[in-house]
């Protein structure tokens, strides 16, 4: 089967093999919830999505006070107060909000979609993203997850429509993530030549695991508290029970919420390639 890689399909890969062969390569439906209480979670996942949509309304032009408008929400009115402070100074450079990048890689499809690109041809250009967790991820868990590596990774092959149609250097991409719950402890890595080796050789090394694996020879994960968060986990013979929101917070599943469901590239409008 043939599919765009992304940084959800190889985040599922790295938690659990046997999770990415039964949600992409079997394309197995099995709903189950992911934890409770389920309400607790569908507002988590709710709140996220409005707010990237408030943020992507704003570097589309359109004016704040409008925009706090459409929603009558307190937690989200305060993130938006928050944001409005981090994303005044980017509102003034070149920019671009819900990018569409695809690159190959090792000649397989990958796509990502950044939050923000902020972009000065010749110089600097800042990937940015939004994160709605409860908890904010260390740095260490950051540096190592899929989407600080691969996201550079793919500007730096793909991007050169930002970049007058020249290739964009490792070292003028930086990414930054920013917390709605923790408005002033934002998190930047700036990426290098030496990251982009290091990068590109993880990622080849990973597509070539799953290109030379059997169907039916993913295996399960080792680690089966994740399989409390995992709607799979009846279906691999890891209980039924769903986990806790309150235990979700302690476990390093910062990324779950947005890894529930794949993004619909066609509600994200059109893009230049």
């Amino acid at each position: 089967m043939k599919f765009d890689y992304s940084q959800n399909k190889l985040h599922d890969y790295l938690e659990c093999p046997r999770r990415f062969e039964l949600r992409y390569l079997l394309q197995r439906i099995w709903p189950a919830v992911h934890s409770e209480p389920v309400l607790e979670m569908e507002e988590q996942i709710n709140n996220g999505k409005i707010f990237h949509l408030m943020a992507q309304q704003y570097f589309s032009g359109i004016h704040p006070d409008v925009i706090l408008m459409q929603v009558e929400n307190e937690k989200i009115s305060t993130w938006w107060k928050e944001f409005l402070r981090f994303a005044e100074s980017y509102n003034n450079l070149p920019h671009q909000s819900e990018v569409l990048i695809s690159s190959k890689i090792n000649n397989k499809s990958f796509i990502g979609v950044f939050d923000l690109l902020v972009y000065s041809p010749g110089e600097k250009n800042t990937i940015i993203d939004w994160k709605t967790n409860h908890l904010r991820p260390s740095r260490k868990n950051l540096e190592q997850h899929i989407q600080t590596r691969l996201y550079p990774l793919l500007l730096t092959s793909g991007g050169k429509q930002w970049n007058n149609n020249n290739e964009i250097q490792p070292d003028q991409i930086e990414m930054i993530y920013w917390f709605a719950n923790y408005p002033d402890e934002p998190q930047s890595f700036l990426y290098s030549e030496q990251q982009y080796q290091s990068d590109l050789n993880f990622i080849k090394d990973l597509i070539n695991q799953i290109e030379t694996t059997n169907l039916g020879d993913f295996p399960l994960t080792d680690h089966q508290n994740r399989c409390n968060y995992c709607n799979y986990r009846s279906l691999c013979g890891r209980g039924s029970k769903p986990g806790s929101a309150e235990e979700l917070d302690t476990l390093d599943l910062e990324f779950l919420y947005e890894e529930i469901e794949e993004i619909d590239m066609k509600q994200i409008g059109d893009i230049a390639f």
